[in-house]
């Protein structure tokens, strides 16, 4: 009995150890590097992938300093996709490197933080070769601001106008649910001879965000977690900009947004007879307000999305037998707010039966604007011969802030069948026919079923039944010792 026991309970360990490290191994963050051979004027990239569920929050992640490379910001971009009714979220969070000269450079072993736990990578070679001359050069990035205001200067001595705190917005009257970018942002010009330094911004950054962020919003965040550092130019003039925060707002409601005036401390030496003092000197924004307008009248105000949207189609076979699965998938790609499309429910009908489509969007910045394509996979079983138009089935309608219009994107792809029709509650009439032709004809791909979720709920049922065993093996000797 003793060994019994001892066994059963080394199973059941085991058992535990195994699900634990499938579950660990399914929302382990990874690492992806970018071009292993680049040139001056190109980047090297550190990618983070990080998969999990939709209520938790935007990870943090530290990315290592290089020494043969410069930081020169970051991008993320976010994957949400519904697949058999599970919502899962992908996060890509990705470092710019800068090389700091030509030839073969190495990495050595470096890690990546992401939400405190290390991601380790045992280091790459990196060739970097001249940078190719291009014939209309951007050594600078023109930044594109409609309030961009300078801040208060009255405590930095004969520095006036050579640094400032902004909150900006590239919209300043957006229709309801029009997008809108908010950038917090420090900047430095470059002829600015004051040693300043940030104070700690890890507490006065988090709380300017609270203070600024817009009510009645919806909001999709840049994904900040550190400050990047870049050159901009403003009015002719060149800054280095600090930016702390940049998110894209949609407005519910044509309620005013006001946007408060924000604080800064920052550290600063100062010169007195050979000696040197540091004091505190603190950069104020300016206040502004911004003004959603309402759309024009339509039956679908209340429920279109405002953006600039295109639409692009894929069919797995525009040829097919009747009863034979088709795979069709509508993408929708724009710069509106993603997340909220939804397509006009289709029903079945005589031509075609409709399932449930698998859902999966993705959302990435691109300069001060949120870009993303929304896709719509439906499983199609087509029951009758013929040419069949997807435009009869679905058209989608938004409001196009560019042209103040109302517009719908229709699907161009036609769908041509063959074979006899087959009968079903919407077609109870058909000829000779039932409702199990074709069903030969159904496509059963291998490899949909997730199997690392299959193993898992395996582990979870053995886990069970060994809980079981040990209970019942257990109790008896129990009451024997009473």
């Amino acid at each position: 009995m003793k060994f019994t026991n001892k066994y059963i309970n080394i199973l059941i360990l085991f058992c535990f150890l195994f699900s634990y490290s499938l579950i660990a191994q399914e929302n382990t963050p990874t690492l992806v590097l970018g071009e292993k051979t680049i040139t001056m004027d190109g980047f090297f990239t550190i990618t983070t992938v990080v998969k999990t569920n939709p209520d938790q929050p935007f990870p943090e992640c530290k990315f290592p300093e290089l020494i043969e490379f410069n930081k020169r910001g970051y991008s993320k971009s976010i994957a949400r996709s519904v697949v058999n009714g599970q919502p899962t979220v992908t996060y890509n969070i990705t470092q710019n490197y800068q090389p700091k000269k030509e030839g073969t450079l190495k990495i050595k072993p470096f890690k990546v933080l992401v939400n405190g736990a290390e991601i380790k990578n045992e280091g790459v070679v990196v060739i970097v070769n001249k940078a190719v001359a291009s014939p209309n050069p951007e050594t600078e990035n023109e930044e594109s601001l409609v309030s961009v205001a300078e801040g208060n200067q009255k405590d930095l001595v004969n520095v006036k106008e050579n640094a400032f705190l902004a909150i900006s917005t590239n919209k300043l009257a957006p229709y309801v649910g029009e997008n809108f970018t908010l950038t917090l942002a420090f900047y430095v010009a470059e002829n600015n001879t004051a040693a300043l330094e940030f104070d700690h911004n890890e507490i006065q950054i988090p709380e300017i965000i609270k203070k600024i962020k817009p009510e009645s919003c919806w909001e999709e965040s840049f994904g900040l977690t550190e400050t990047q550092t870049s050159t901009v130019k403003l009015n002719g003039r060149t800054y280095t900009q600090y930016k702390f925060y940049q998110a894209t707002f949609y407005p519910l409601n044509n309620k005013k947004i006001s946007i408060p005036s924000a604080n800064l401390r920052l550290l600063k030496d100062f010169d007195e007879k050979e000696s040197k003092k540091r004091n505190y000197v603190t950069f104020s924004s300016k206040a502004f307000t911004i003004q959603p307008r309402d759309l024009p009248p339509h039956p679908l105000k209340q429920q279109v999305s405002v953006g600039n949207f295109s639409l692009k189609e894929n069919v797995s076979n525009s040829k097919a037998q009747t009863g034979q699965s088709i795979d069709y998938q509508i993408q929708i790609i724009g710069d509106g707010n993603i997340s909220v499309i939804r397509l006009p429910e289709v029903k079945n009908d005589s031509t075609f039966d409709f399932f449930q489509p698998d859902i999966n969007s993705i959302v990435s910045p691109q300069g001060s604007k949120i870009i993303g394509t929304k896709s719509f996979t439906f499983h199609i079983i087509p029951k009758q011969a013929g040419n069949f138009a997807m435009s009869k089935y679905f058209n989608w309608v938004f409001f196009n802030p560019t042209t103040a219009q109302y517009d719908t994107l229709k699907p161009k792809v036609i769908i041509h069948t063959k074979g006899r029709t087959i009968s079903t509650v919407d077609t109870p009439n058909a000829e000779n026919s039932t409702i199990y032709d074709g069903l030969e004809n159904i496509s059963t791909p291998e490899g949909t079923s997730n199997l690392v979720r299959l193993l898992k709920n395996e582990a979870n049922i053995i886990i069970i039944i060994m809980l079981a065993g040990l209970i019942y093996l257990f109790l008896p000797g129990k009451r024997t010792r009473q």
